[in-house]
């Protein structure tokens, strides 16, 4: 029962304690009080307090970091890209080309086409050749506003004439589902060895002569033995393409009027 009245009564009797007297007086009291009985209390609210404070500051401080960040890496891609365009390792001639970032892709892994954010209004059209900084990439096959679907010459749909570029030997570029890459339809006994550079054919209407395509890496003889074949280490890793360079389809009109 005295349990029960016991901190009321402290309680009102403090409070009587603290309306006695002058103003002055009970600031004292006041202050007093604060740091001595209720002193636990009064902490207690101040220490909340300055917590919410220093998450308010901290929260501000982790969006500026985030902010950094961001900008930090913007930063980055566009070097990244402006040393991907300085790096391309051959003559493009008075080519014209669109600077398109690889953003996903499409089909399955040996089949899958490649899906790049630059697209018809950036004077994208179907069949425009693509390059990366160190050869052949591929060509166009869809197009929309604002992004474009690329067959990358990893896809067995993809085909091209190319040549050795010593000898001017000719064959058809294509790949098989296992992803091997090869030149092929190359007539028995044709002058093409191991360490031989690529490039693309007289005969092609989608690239320019001389665009690099890769290394010959093996010969080996056609089950008929009247041609011959030539596995290609290409020059691009499609896998590893952030950025590629999609050319203005200019040449290949020029060849059909001629």
């Amino acid at each position: 029962m005295l349990k029960t009245y016991l901190v009321p009564g402290i309680l009102l009797i403090l409070a009587l304690a603290m309306v006695i007297g002058s103003t002055q007086t009970r600031s004292a009291k006041a202050r007093w009080f604060g740091n001595t009985v209720f002193f636990p209390y009064t902490s207690s609210l101040r220490s909340i307090e300055s917590n919410r404070e220093l998450k308010r500051e901290l929260s501000q401080v982790q969006r500026e970091l985030a902010s950094v960040k961001l900008d930090n890496l913007k930063l980055q891609n566009a070097l990244k890209l402006l040393q991907n365009t300085a790096a391309i390792g051959f003559e493009t001639g008075r080519e014209d080309f669109v600077v398109g970032e690889v953003i996903g892709y499409s089909g399955e892994f040996q089949q899958r086409n490649l899906m790049v954010n630059a697209g018809r209004s950036s004077g994208i059209r179907i069949n425009s050749p693509v390059i990366s900084s160190g050869g052949i990439v591929g060509k166009v096959v869809s197009v929309s506003p604002t992004y474009c679907v690329i067959l990358p010459f990893s896809n067995p749909q993809f085909q091209l004439p190319v040549m050795n570029k010593a000898a001017g030997v000719q064959g058809i570029l294509n790949s098989d589902l296992s992803g091997t890459i090869s030149m092929n339809m190359i007539k028995l006994g044709s002058s093409i060895s191991v360490g031989d550079t690529i490039v693309c054919s007289n005969l092609s209407r989608l690239f320019p002569k001389g665009f690099p395509v890769g290394k010959v890496s093996r010969i080996k003889e056609s089950q008929d033995n009247l041609f011959i074949s030539a596995e290609i280490a290409p020059f691009t890793i499609v896998e590893n393409l952030e950025h590629v360079f999609i050319l203005k389809a200019v040449y290949d009109e020029q060849k059909q009027k001629s």
